[in-house]
């Protein structure tokens, strides 16, 4: 009988430590992440993300020459995105601030456009514009945040999902200078991650 109540406690005790030690609500690799920052900030970083706008044909639509065709995102709505590009930079392809800049790639024998992503570290989803050749397409943004190991500001934003239009594009554990291809032919526009 001792025995038997032994075992049981043993058993009660074990299955106590085994239950103290589930998380449900983060895993070792997640501890530290927030999806919010209640007293965060608006923010844009950096990224490597490459977005090559082309016709129904392959050929690009982006003609430095023609500012009317470079591709402007902003954190909201623009009434007139062209004047975003007034500030273009030949030589160096950058507009909009730094915020776009556009660049030749000789491998594929096309433009691409880079884009600052947006994001407030007061919400996890942050949407926001592009403007393309007149036709206003939407990016979102999932973020996680942590303040663990972070240089030169209070967080850190980790993409967790960049959606061009809906479609999946691009996280941060990707491998960097992704390139997204946007095609826009017959009132139709496409994303691909192939050409």
């Amino acid at each position: 009988m001792k025995t038997g109540k032994l075992l049981g406690m043993l058993l009660f005790v074990l299955g106590i430590f085994s239950l103290m030690g589930c998380n449900d609500e983060m895993t070792d690799e997640e501890e530290g992440w927030y999806d919010s920052i209640p007293d965060g900030n608006f923010f844009s970083r950096g990224n490597t993300v490459r977005f090559y706008y082309i016709d129904g044909n392959g050929n690009s639509l982006i003609n430095p020459e023609d500012k009317n065709t470079l591709p402007v995102s902003w954190r909201e709505e623009l009434v007139n995105p062209i004047e975003r590009t007034e500030d273009y930079n030949a030589e160096h392809g950058n507009y909009n601030g730094n915020h776009n800049w556009v660049v030749y790639d000789e491998e594929e024998g096309l433009y691409y456009c880079t884009v600052s992503a947006y994001g407030d570290e007061r919400q996890s989803t942050y949407s926001f514009p592009i403007y393309v050749n007149g036709e206003k397409d939407a990016m979102q943004i999932t973020y996680k945040y942590t303040d663990r190991d972070v240089i030169g500001g209070k967080y850190w934003a980790k993409m967790i999902s960049w959606k061009y239009n809906g479609v999946h594009v691009y996280s941060d554990d990707d491998e960097p200078y992704k390139k997204v291809f946007i095609k826009k032919a017959n009132g139709k526009t496409t994303v691909s991650l192939t050409r």
